[in-house]
């Protein structure tokens, strides 16, 4: 958890919200998943109820497209416990190339 925090700034600290940033975009959704062990850490440090919003520094959201999504692949239950796992939507579906027959070599 230190590692984790040294990719966190306190941008702000109002009314009970801590404003927190994360430098490096990689760690959003490491981050984010612990948003509630954060949120203690800062309510232990306050002695108080505190909110945690975070945000990420260097870039904004990708724009997300769903159009050549395939629903069989929205709706396998192995993505859609990654996606809830990790907060994620799908952005892209890469198709692997079978690999080549070794008869026809």
């Amino acid at each position: 958890m230190r590692a984790l925090f040294q990719e966190l700034s306190l941008t702000s600290f109002s009314k009970g919200v801590a404003t927190i940033e994360v430098m490096d975009s990689s760690y959003g959704n490491v981050v984010r998943g612990r948003q509630e062990q954060i949120t203690e850490i800062f309510q232990r440090i306050i002695g108080g109820s505190v909110r945690v919003d975070i945000g990420l520094a260097d870039d904004e959201a990708p724009a997300v497209t769903q159009g050549a999504i395939d629903d069989a692949i929205t709706n396998d239950p192995i993505i859609q416990q990654a996606k809830d796992l990790f907060g994620g939507t799908i952005v892209h579906v890469e198709v692997e190339a079978p690999a080549p027959n070794a008869e026809s070599q």
